[in-house]
């Protein structure tokens, strides 16, 4: 329960992070920034070698500061066991985003989370992701630079 709790906390100190960042933006530039899906652009980190893509929507999560990234799957993809030492919260935005914990991918773990779910990974909690059903698109946001830690190759 203390650590459900203490990721919440977390998600929230990201959320309002997030926020106070765009408010700033905002207020120094009195224009909004606005992006609609066609304008999203993805790309393929040279780490990425499965087929998925990012997209970086605010800051940069290879830097650090306040961030927002999507990350697309392809249908069938999937990511090996992993930690992070941050607190990773996700938002589902299309398809539906399977996820298991453990430090070795299970797929009968594996629980799914359709399209406007909200998940907090907090750090260090070793998990596996997959994209079962169709591609899917997750939002991603965090504080500090995003780091992996595979666990299995």
């Amino acid at each position: 329960m203390k650590r459900v709790l203490l990721a919440a906390a977390t998600a929230i100190m990201v959320l309002a992070s997030v926020t106070w960042m765009v408010t700033w933006a905002g207020q120094n530039k009195k224009e909004v920034v606005g992006l609609t899906p066609e304008h999203v652009r993805w790309f393929t980190p040279p780490y990425y070698k499965d087929g998925r893509q990012r997209a970086q929507l605010l800051g940069d999560s290879n830097q650090g500061g306040a961030w927002v990234d999507r990350v697309k799957i392809p249908v069938g993809g999937r990511v090996l066991a992993h930690t992070h030492p941050q607190d990773e919260v996700v938002t589902v935005i299309e398809g539906t985003w399977y996820l298991g914990e453990g430090k070795t991918f299970d797929p009968a773990k594996l629980k799914g989370y359709p399209a406007g779910s909200f998940i907090v990974i907090p750090a260090g909690v070793p998990h596996f992701v997959a994209a079962k059903d169709g591609a899917v698109i997750v939002q991603v946001s965090g504080v500090g630079k995003f780091v992996t830690d595979y666990l299995e190759k």
